[in-house]
C-alpha cells in the first residue's frame, strides 16, 4: 500500500486500510477491521513502550509479519490533537523513501481511531524481512568476529551505501530523524544491497531547515561509529556523504555540528571483542 501525504486520516471515527492481496492472510491472524485491533496480541513481542507494542506474528502459510499498535490514554489526549499519529507517518515514510528508491518496509495494513481529533488508538502492519538483523546487531554478533581485512571492507561498503541513500534522502527533503543502526536492516553478509530503512515515525519533510534534518540523521549514524572507527575514517565516511568534490573544511564543518549534536546526550562507548 502507498500512502502520499503526512496526514490526520480521519477526524472523528475509525479508517481501518488494508491491501487487499493481504486481506485473508491477515484476516487469520485476528488483525482486520472488524476485529478488536487495539488489543491484538501477536505471537512475539519484540519491543514495547507505554503506549507502544510492538509483535511478531506467524502466518499459517509460511512468513511474518510485524504489528505496530500505539494506544493512548486520556490524559495524553493533546499529544496528537489534529496532527498525524505516528503509525500515519511511518505509513508515509516508507511510501516515500519507496519512492526515492531506498529499500524499506512494505505496509500491509493501516487503522486509526479519533474522536474529535484526539487520537486513541493506531496501528501499522509491515511485512517481515526474511534473514535480516539490525546494523546493530550484525557489528555486535557477526562482524565483529570477522578479520580486520574483510571487517574494513564490509564497513566501507556498506557505509557508501548508506550514505548514498541518505543524500539521496535528503536532497529530496525527506529526513528520518532517528537513523541509528538499530533501524537499519541488513542480511548476515553485511550485503550493501540488503540494507533496508525501518522504524520512522518521526518522519518529516524539512524546507528552509535542511542542515538541522541532515546534522541530527547522521548523528544517529554516528552514535556507533565514533566507537568503532577512527577520526580519519570518520572523516572518509563524511567525504563519501558530502561528494568527492567538496573541500577538507567543509567535512570538518559538518563534523563539529554532528560532535556538538552528540554533545547533548553522548552515546555510551561500544566496546567489541575482535580476533586481531
Amino acid at each position: 500500500m502507498e500512502c502520499a501525504q503526512r496526514k490526520v486520516h480521519v477526524v472523528n471515527g475509525e479508517v481501518f486500510l488494508v491491501d487487499e492481496v493481504w486481506r485473508a492472510s491477515l484476516s487469520e491472524i485476528g488483525i482486520s477491521g472488524s476485529a478488536d485491533w487495539p488489543a491484538y496480541v501477536g505471537d512475539e513481542q519484540v519491543s514495547m513502550s507505554p503506549s507502544i507494542r510492538c509483535y511478531r506474528c506467524e502466518l499459517p502459510r509460511g512468513g511474518s509479519v510485524f504489528f505496530k499498535r500505539y494506544v493512548y490514554k486520556r490524559k495524553h489526549w493533546h499529544e496528537f490533537l489534529l496532527r498525524p499519529a505516528k503509525p500515519a507517518v511511518e505509513f508515509w515514510a516508507y511510501s516515500r523513501l519507496r519512492q526515492l528508491g531506498i529499500p524499506t518496509l512494505d505496509v500491509l495494513a493501516f487503522a486509526e481511531r479519533r474522536r474529535l481529533g484526539v487520537l486513541s488508538a493506531g496501528c501499522i502492519v509491515t511485512r517481515g524481512v526474511p534473514d535480516s538483523m539490525s546494523l546493530d546487531e550484525f557489528a555486535q554478533t557477526v562482524w565483529c568476529h570477522w578479520p580486520r581485512p574483510r571487517r574494513v571492507q564490509v564497513a566501507r561498503q556498506v557505509a557508501r551505501r548508506l550514505l548514498d541513500q541518505a543524500r539521496t534522502a535528503h536532497q529530496a527533503g525527506f529526513f528520518h530523524h532517528d537513523l541509528k543502526w538499530r533501524n537499519i536492516l541488513v542480511n548476515r553478509n553485511g550485503d550493501p544491497d540488503s540494507l533496508v530503512w525501518i522504524d520512522a515515525p518521526r518522519a518529516s519533510r524539512m524546507r528552509f531547515r535542511e542542515r538541522r534534518g541532515v546534522v541530527t540523521d547522521l548523528s544517529g549514524l554516528a552514535r556507533v561509529a565514533i566507537s568503532l572507527f577512527s577520526r580519519s575514517e570518520l572523516m572518509r565516511f563524511l567525504r563519501m556523504y558530502l561528494g568527492e568534490s567538496t573541500t577538507r573544511s567543509e567535512r570538518k564543518r559538518l563534523f563539529r555540528q554532528i560532535q556538538s549534536h552528540l554533545s547533548r546526550r553522548m552515546p555510551k562507548p561500544l566496546h567489541l571483542s575482535f580476533p586481531d
